[in-house]
């Protein structure tokens, strides 16, 4: 039966409260073997379990414990020893990790391919660096849904992209998911040149093919910065390049709505504004099974936003206090921002708002989405403009989950101090950000 070392324990923990210590071993939750992190997260959502420890001198404690479907035990395991955080097999001529320039923090610079993190976090993964079993214990804890990155339909060319001859087993995997019910949303990382056009037309049908398990597809133009040095060549795709793709996943879109009763392929927001189209409506999108994914991000935030002002509408009596505001955004949501200001100071006319696009230098001006603007880059192009502003909205994407740390390691409190005005993080959804708005005239219930 496989062992697992306890490199600590959290303080006040279910295990710190059983003298659970430091150089004890895991046998088995259940009476069950813990083959990897799969196993173990599917057992610690029970709520009653039978933990068996084994103590330095060979001694075995058992523990029956009740507690939330959701609490863990408290136990640290040495990093990798169940299997966990799997790392990408890859070499993909597109992959954005390629292109990070040097001396960004560690973190930036793993490629993580986990499915576990693929059905916790909503990542996603390629399968290149899974073996059968790997497989059956996806299966076994019903890691539903998946989500993979695909790129290409032809599996030659998905070799050929992924530079991984593993990558042509994709099928004979997303089959078996099917076979056992797992629901599966994909992604193409579409590149000129190389998987667009036929090819395409490929992709979008052999994965809607799979049936009703396949449950939408996103295509999303490939992120090209400037640190391409060495790297295979590839072409960002121009404004009559984006025109030609909406036209065409826009046919696949009315076939398969009716075949299937939803869209299954959704375009990224940055073709439209590559297009220079405004983004389709809230209900083109179907439930939005790929906002995790950006896609329809703006459609979204929209709706949201203009919901929740309406509705805030309804409980105001009192007159606004004057507000100026300054709101950050890169170039790709720079018209749409400003639209939406438009929309807020027709209702507010003494609520001034500033939207400041920023150009991303750090990466290049082929990044262009909110979410990988630096500190850096802010600070330079608004330095001296901030000054009248009462409050300077960052977007919260540009931040490093839970912290106020940017992608070049500056803090929102730099940024502040910068530009001499507070700057504090604006939410990403819609109505949450409106509420943040009218918090500022003093309205703080509303939030």
């Amino acid at each position: 039966m496989k062992q697992h070392k306890i490199i600590s324990v959290s303080e006040d923990s279910i295990a710190w409260e059983m003298n659970v210590e430091t150089g004890d071993i895991l046998l088995s939750v259940n009476g069950q073997e813990i083959k990897d992190i799969l196993d173990y997260r599917w057992l610690m959502a029970e709520e009653n379990i039978l933990v068996e420890i084994q103590k330095p001198d060979g001694e075995i404690w058992e523990f029956e414990i009740e507690k939330d479907s959701d609490e863990g035990l408290g136990l640290v395991f040495p990093p990798g020893s169940m299997g966990e955080d799997r790392r990408c097999a890859n070499n993909c001529i597109f992959c954005f990790i390629d292109q990070q320039p040097p001396g960004l923090r560690e973190s930036l610079y793993v490629k993580d391919d986990d499915p576990y993190q693929s059905f916790a976090m909503g990542n996603y993964i390629t399968l290149t660096n899974l073996e059968p079993e790997d497989v059956d214990q996806i299966i076994k804890h019903r890691l539903s849904p998946m989500r993979v990155s695909v790129h290409a339909g032809d599996m030659n060319l998905r070799r050929m992209m992924m530079g991984s001859m593993r990558a042509g087993y994709l099928f004979k995997i997303l089959e078996r998911f099917c076979k056992a019910d797992i629901d599966m949303h994909f992604q193409v990382v579409l590149c000129r040149g190389i998987n667009d056009g036929k090819h395409l037309d490929t992709t979008i049908e052999r994965l809607a093919n799979l049936g009703k398990n396949a449950k939408s597809l996103a295509i999303v133009p490939v992120g090209l910065t400037r640190y391409r040095d060495g790297l295979y060549p590839l072409e960002g795709f121009t404004g009559e390049d984006a025109v030609k793709i909406i036209a065409q996943v826009g046919d696949w879109q009315y076939r398969l709505c009716s075949e299937r009763g939803s869209k299954f392929v959704y375009l990224a927001d940055e073709w439209y504004v590559l297009a220079g189209k405004d983004v389709p409506y809230y209900g083109d999108y179907d439930d939005f099974p790929q906002l995790d994914n950006g896609v329809g991000m703006m459609a979204h935030f929209h709706n949201e936003f203009i919901s929740t002002l309406e509705e805030i509408l309804v409980t105001i009596q009192s007159t606004m206090a004057p507000k100026r505001v300054g709101i950050v955004t890169g170039v790709a949501a720079g018209t749409f921002m400003r639209s939406l200001a438009k929309d807020y100071k027709r209702k507010f006319s003494n609520f001034a708002m500033d939207i400041h696009v920023i150009q991303n230098d750090f990466y290049g001006p082929g990044v262009t989405v909110s979410g990988l603007l630096t500190g850096k880059d802010i600070i330079n192009q608004l330095t001296g403009k901030c000054v009248g502003l009462d409050t300077l909205f960052i977007p919260g994407n540009a931040f490093r989950i839970g912290t106020k740390d940017m992608l070049c390691g500056a803090t929102l409190d730099e940024v502040s101090q910068a530009l001499g005005v507070e700057a504090v993080i604006g939410s990403t959804d819609g109505g949450e950000f409106c509420r943040q708005l009218f918090a500022l005239c003093g309205f703080d219930d509303l939030v």
